[in-house]
């Protein structure tokens, strides 16, 4: 992969690094890019299910990485909407349908009974007329997760630069995920604080028997939030009460409540895999900080490219760190700035500065093709009849807790891919052996668990 090189306009330009960079340092590829003492073992695909935004399954990178015919958006129905799926084919979907997951859950058990009627007699309970909310100016962070999960190489046809010619050139576009041999289940959802689509989404990956549960974002959490309120007030009012956003009902307070019951049931049978948060949260944010050693709940924090963690990231009560992007940091514990950013000025700033901790490596992803996406393109219409006008908006600079779990989702889905990970394993086998794969860092007088698939090398962390 190209070297990505960024630059400043009055200052000297970045260091170019690997694109790839963040396969290395965990061992999943080698020096040329190639699997790293590993290949593809398992006779069916491993299935990974993301609950994000919907992806750009157009990217060619994405070819074949997606499996549009599963994939489902629940921010326009209450029961979801199948963007690439035919309703009178509902019914033939192999689901798992005699799951025990909402035992002693009673709204969640209702919820499976409804979402199992969706999907096996669609046309009794069809959406006509209902669009899918899946549009590519909503699927920017759903197309990096996925990329940097499972995104496959590829040879795109290109624009030829002598417009007169009207010729098309082959483009190759190397970039790679961790397993490029998984398949990836888009569960979109929307952000709003509402229990039932999170419930539905977690119930569908159960469904379609997901090998891997991927939620890199934070959801809401008010139970929790206002019983640590509780015994406070302001103005003679329950603290609670102030600080509520909205009133929450008795049905969704019990709803949100086995919420949290249904993610630590579904883990003990496949793992789901929890961004930690970037706000250098101490015990993650939700539900990354659900994760215990009785559960298959993995939360993941952040670490830089030369080996120290993320400056938005917490390293307390993380299970696992991965590789990220960095961030400056200026507070009480510590100053990590950036020397090379346009309009540093040294004067004033302490001269313990822990310039030599900050990293300016970002996690490259594919991002949307065209004018959506972080990265954007001058073309509303990026493609012409299939035909790349550019390839720019293809790729973008990602990072953050998020891209760490999809590393680590990814990682995962390898582990059954190559068969070093049983198809059998469960969700606290999966993470046991995850764990066994991780090396003991140390940032300081901190220590954190890194996964290097080659266990016996220790990671390389390029910026260092």
């Amino acid at each position: 992969m190209r070297d990505y090189i960024q630059k400043s306009v009055h200052t000297e330009n970045y260091p170019s690094f690997n694109a790839l960079w963040h396969l290395q340092v965990m061992g999943v590829r080698d020096a040329n890019h190639q699997p790293n003492g590993w290949s593809a073992q398992r006779t069916g695909r491993t299935r990974v299910a993301m609950i994000d935004t919907s992806v750009a399954p157009s990217h060619p990178n994405l070819q074949g990485v997606i499996k549009s015919d599963l994939a489902i958006d629940l921010y326009s129905s209450r029961l979801g909407v199948f963007p690439y799926l035919d309703e009178d084919k509902l019914g033939h979907l192999d689901l798992n349908s005699n799951t025990s997951v909402a035992e002693n859950l009673p709204g969640c058990k209702a919820l499976l009974v409804e979402l199992n009627d969706r999907l096996t007699h669609g046309s009794l309970a069809s959406v006509d007329g209902v669009q899918p909310m899946t549009s590519e100016a909503f699927s920017g962070h759903g197309t990096a997760i996925a990329g940097l999960i499972g995104a496959r190489p590829a040879v795109s046809k290109k624009h030829n630069d002598d417009v007169m010619a009207k010729q098309h050139d082959d483009l190759p576009l190397p970039y790679v995920g961790v397993d490029p041999e998984c398949e990836i289940v888009p569960i979109s959802t929307n952000f709003d604080p509402e229990p039932r689509g999170l419930i539905i989404a977690l119930l569908y990956a159960e469904l379609i028997r997901a090998d891997v549960i991927v939620m890199p974002r934070i959801i809401p959490d008010p139970i929790r939030e206002m019983a640590e309120l509780n015994g406070h007030e302001h103005n003679g009012k329950p603290l609670a009460e102030v600080l509520a956003p909205v009133t929450y009902v008795d049905d969704d307070i019990a709803l949100w409540k086995e919420l949290t019951q249904l993610m630590v049931n579904i883990s003990q049978a496949r793992p789901i895999v929890c961004a930690a948060g970037n706000s250098n949260e101490e015990f993650g944010i939700y539900p990354a900080n659900l994760a215990s050693d009785d559960n298959g709940i993995i939360s993941v924090g952040a670490v830089n490219a030369k080996g120290f963690i993320s400056g938005y990231s917490s390293a307390n009560n993380i299970t696992v760190h991965a590789p990220s992007d960095d961030s400056e940091v200026f507070d009480r514990s510590e100053i990590r700035l950036d020397e090379r950013r346009d309009g540093y000025n040294p004067e004033g700033i302490p001269t313990q500065n822990a310039n030599d901790k900050f990293s300016s490596f970002d996690i490259i992803s594919t991002d949307v093709p065209g004018k959506f996406g972080y990265s954007g393109s001058a073309f509303g219409n990026e493609m012409d009849n299939g035909i790349m006008r550019e390839f720019g908006s293809y790729y973008c600079r990602f990072g953050g807790t998020s891209a760490a779990s999809a590393l680590i989702a990814g990682f995962l889905a390898l582990g059954k891919t190559s068969g070093e990970l049983a198809d059998t394993a469960d969700g606290i086998a999966s993470k046991t052996w995850l764990l066994s794969k991780c090396k003991t860092l140390s940032d300081q007088d901190l220590q954190f668990r890194f996964p290097v698939w080659t266990n016996c090398v220790a990671p390389d962390f390029p910026d260092s």
